[in-house]
């Protein structure tokens, strides 16, 4: 928010933009949101170590589970009083919420994999080969990385078959943290940049998820172990978020991008609050 004095003259800095934090409210909704569906695949990972159900159950109830969870940037929409909160703020709100989901599958998943899938992944070419690891996983809580690793082989042997193009993409979860870092600062720091890191950012995780959904098309789902539900688990509901909330964001943040410019330049011409341009 601006600053104003008792008369409600804005004093903000010229050169900064309005400060745009998350609600308490969101954040505090997106954290039962966050809880239920990581939850769920936390309690059929346990079901899966203490033998109640098997790999590919367990492994496939947490993909769908983690691929509704990536809806949760729509929560600031939804809360009672939305419509009557800023949209910018709401937008803002959204874009921040996504780009946490994003950087938490970074953590929790893409990047590991990345790291360590070269060297524990040998001579697996189907869902037998991953299945018949499930006694090692169970030995020792320590193995169920393993399963952590190998969750999303239940329906893409591209996981662990070392398909080069798969690693070449998974490799870009680095980049996407490191934007995140920057907008995250950029942020902080009330920059009129800040929306400039969604705009550019758009396009590079839409391409990456069509070229990963489309290869394995092209190959004729060579590398899909199950029937159409487990292609359409791995190839749409597990990845449209990877393009259409990139793209909705790059569309979203080219108009919140100008309102930070306006509202700079407003504010270093000493515009009343009422006279400044709204996005």
């Amino acid at each position: 928010m601006s600053t104003l004095t008792k008369s409600g003259r804005d004093v903000t800095p010229p050169g900064l933009a309005e400060e745009r934090r998350v609600s308490s409210r969101t954040w505090r909704a997106f954290g039962i949101w966050t809880a239920v569906f990581w939850g769920t695949t936390a309690v059929f990972a346990v079901l899966f170590y203490v033998g109640a159900v098997d790999f590919t159950t367990s492994t496939k109830v947490s993909l769908y589970a983690i691929s509704i969870w990536l809806n949760g940037l729509f929560i600031p929409f939804l809360l009672p009083g939305a419509r009557k909160r800023s949209r910018r703020v709401l937008i803002h709100e959204a874009l921040v919420l996504w780009i946490v989901s994003y950087v938490v599958t970074n953590l929790l998943w893409e990047i590991p994999w990345v790291i360590f899938s070269p060297f524990v992944f040998n001579d697996l070419n189907t869902l037998s080969d991953i299945v018949a690891q499930t006694g090692w996983m169970r030995e020792n809580v320590l193995h169920m990385y393993w399963w952590d690793l190998a969750s999303f082989g239940s329906v893409d042997l591209r996981t662990v078959n070392h398909n080069s193009t798969f690693f070449a993409l998974e490799i870009l979860a680095f980049l996407n943290l490191a934007e995140s870092l920057i907008f995250w600062r950029l942020n902080k720091k009330r920059s009129p940049m800040r929306y400039l890191v969604p705009v550019l950012g758009a396009a590079m995780p839409a391409a990456a998820t069509f070229i990963f959904s489309f290869s394995e098309v092209f190959a004729g789902f060579e590398n899909m172990p199950g029937g159409v539900a487990d292609t359409l688990l791995a190839l749409v509901w597990t990845q449209y978020q990877y393009v259409v909330f990139p793209l909705l964001f790059g569309y979203l943040g080219a108009k919140l991008l100008l309102e930070d410019w306006r509202h700079s330049k407003a504010v270093a011409a000493g515009l009343p609050e009422s006279d400044r341009a709204t996005a």
